[in-house]
């Protein structure tokens, strides 16, 4: 084993498991029938020496738990040839090709396909030169003219499409007098499917369309930064391109809109929202005033498409919406009336960000010694600033928006399915990939066909119900955090920018497994300044925020939007996973809050009650005391 752990020369150095060498539990037997042959790893000869050219990871960030069938259709379909495509053949991005996705028992693994021919990498950069410098000249009007339009569009087709409760006991009379061609409904069923299934490739087209360039161009200025103001901190780079106003953000906005308008309004309203009546008997209650009928109104006029906002990350049928589930919402409004009431801000400070972003961009320009150094810090600023926020806008319009539009639509095709008797419950369709839920549809309508008294198959319902036990065991299982054996560097924009995968994180990690019992400090990013030391609360999901209390550290394997609006109550947040333009990077910097992110092994490190130290500057964490 070599002794050297961090990159550099290591011919003879440590590896983590091969993929066919991690042993999966026995409860999990039958895990493969779940998934497309061509999504998990090749145990033969035939494919298994490719799959072991690559360095696998976790996906931790979007799949935290083992992923339903029909879900792949989102997290791994759809995602791989459209993230893989964007980098390898739209903008041919010089050193990242593309990606390979695998699944191993019911969890995701990427893994990063870069170029390293010199002949191929001077083309590309040639290629790369030309079409990002038109998206970055004219993104503002590519991002708002077309492609915000564009996904609008493609959800509201997604929620027209029409779906049938049930299928009739015979078709209407009109369809004969008409000649309609016999059942439109079996007809509808099987189109309205299949276009579903192409919409949602559609909508992931356009979530990556524009995210490698934007990972880039900060990673750009990133380094620019780094030529020209040696030891210059994360956190202020990142402070040079806060105070912005992403879609991402607005929930939370909107939220803080409507606490001030309830505080405005007075007692009428206030008194419904601090009770502890159900979302609907609020609204109910709300109703028989005049000021909460006022209130109402705007609350309405919020929800879409701001409420359109998913519980978890977007890519999970589990996760719910603000939409379909107003507790959230309720819960953050009686949390934002009573900071309110108490003289506590709810929000940012818009003004007071741009003011101190503008005055540190004015304070690192006089540190440029030459008019070149000006020019060179002021292009990357400018390009970087120009589409910065669609790292964030992407998140709300495709993972969360379009994804609850599409898995209500899924819900829709369940409870017909279910009224039809082939399978119990409507998220059962979720049990199935997305070509044998195409079957499922097409035996619904043949099953209808043979009549009244035609026979029903029940081995659907033997599938879901098997199916949810082998998830649910999975759920028991922890996957290794990687497989294969790392590069010495690791160079992908997004590896780096989204999930935080570095050269340090993961030699750092491949030196810890050899090491035994706990931890007492953790390296990440220093994603946003300050130090902290409190208590750590650690949530594994926006179910569990409730148990927060404020002036806590958040200790979470990472955030999301749903997140947002308990950042104005924590004195400090760390991260498993998410690099320094992760949601709880970006978040925690526009609320001045002090952040580590992609720490790797928080969640497992730190338990509720700890207290630690957390340094956002340097990117460290370090556990002080135990709790008892």
């Amino acid at each position: 084993m070599a002794s050297n752990v961090t990159g550099g020369d290591t011919e003879d150095r440590e590896r983590f498991k091969w993929p066919d060498e991690v042993e999966i539990p026995e409860e999990l037997e039958g895990w493969e029938d779940l998934f497309p042959d061509y999504f998990q790893f090749d145990r033969t000869e035939e494919r298994s020496d490719y799959e072991h050219e690559f360095f696998w990871f976790w996906d931790k960030t979007h799949c935290n738990e083992p992923v339903a069938p029909w879900d792949m259709a989102v997290n791994a379909e759809a995602w791989q040839m459209t993230m893989g495509q964007n980098p390898s053949r739209v903008f041919a991005v010089p050193p990242a090709m593309s990606i390979e996705i695998r699944v191993l028992g019911g969890y995701m693994f990427w893994a990063a396909i870069e170029c390293d021919d010199p002949e191929l990498l001077e083309e590309r950069q040639q290629i790369f030169a030309e079409r990002s410098e038109y998206v970055y000249e004219n993104y503002d009007g590519l991002a708002k003219g077309v492609w915000k339009p564009a996904v609008r569009e493609l959800g509201h087709e997604i929620r027209d499409l029409h779906v049938p409760e049930e299928l009739p006991r015979y078709v209407p009379e009109e369809t004969v007098i008409q000649a309609k061609g016999q059942s439109q409904d079996t007809l509808a069923i099987v189109e309205n499917y299949n276009r579903l299934t192409e919409l949602v490739f559609e909508g992931y087209q356009r979530h990556f369309e524009f995210l490698h360039l934007s990972f880039l161009a900060y990673l750009t200025f990133r380094e620019t930064c780094e030529n020209l103001f040696p030891g210059i901190s994360e956190d202020t780079i990142g402070k040079m391109v806060s105070g912005f106003e992403p879609d991402l953000i607005r929930p939370d906005e909107e939220l803080n809109d409507l606490a001030e308008l309830a505080v405005e309004l007075g007692d009428d309203v206030v008194s419904v929202l601090k009770s502890d009546l159900e979302p609907e008997a609020k609204l109910s209650r709300l109703e028989e005033s005049e000021n909460g009928r006022e209130f109402v109104e705007a609350f309405n006029e919020a929800k879409d498409p701001w409420f359109h906002l998913s519980y978890g990350d977007g890519l999970s049928h589990k996760d719910g919406s603000w939409i379909d589930d107003l507790v959230a919402p309720f819960e953050h409004l009686r949390a934002k009336v009573q900071r309110l009431e108490e003289g506590k801000d709810v929000g940012r400070d818009f003004e007071k960000l741009r003011e101190e972003r503008n005055e540190l961009i004015d304070e690192y320009r006089t540190y440029c010694d030459s008019e070149e150094e000006l020019q060179q810090f002021n292009q990357a600023l400018e390009t970087c600033l120009s589409i910065y926020e669609y790292a964030e806008d992407h998140q709300f319009w495709i993972e969360h928006w379009l994804g609850t539009e599409i898995f209500a639509k899924m819900r829709e095709f369940g409870q017909l399915a279910a009224n039809e008797g082939l399978i119990e419950e409507p998220d059962d369709i979720f049990m199935f990939t997305k070509f044998e839920v195409a079957e499922l549809l097409e035996e619904v309508c043949e099953t209808w066909a043979l009549g009244p008294d035609g026979f029903t198959p029940t081995k659907w319902k033997k599938m879901a119900e098997k199916r949810r036990e082998i998830l649910e065991a999975a759920q028991e299982w922890t996957p290794p955090s990687f497989l294969g054996e790392p590069p010495e560097q690791i160079t992908d924009p997004t590896l780096i920018m989204s999930w935080g995968i570095t050269t340090d994180r993961v030699y750092n990690e491949l030196k810890a497994e050899s090491q035994e019992g706990p931890r007492d400090s953790l390296d990440g990013f220093g994603s946003s300044s300050g130090v902290v030391e409190g208590n750590a609360r650690v949530l594994s999901s926006t179910e569990e925020l409730d148990k927060l209390e404020d002036g806590e550290i958040l200790v979470a394997h990472y955030t999301n939007p749903a997140w947002a609006p308990v950042f104005p109550r924590i004195n400090a947040a760390v991260t498993d996973d998410g690099g320094i333009t992760s949601h709880a990077a970006v978040v925690c910097r526009e609320y001045g809050v002090p952040a580590v992110t992609g720490t790797g092994a928080a969640t497992s490190e730190i338990e509720t009650g700890d207290r630690i130290r957390v340094d956002g500057e340097e990117g460290t964490v370090e556990i002080v005391e135990r709790a008892d």
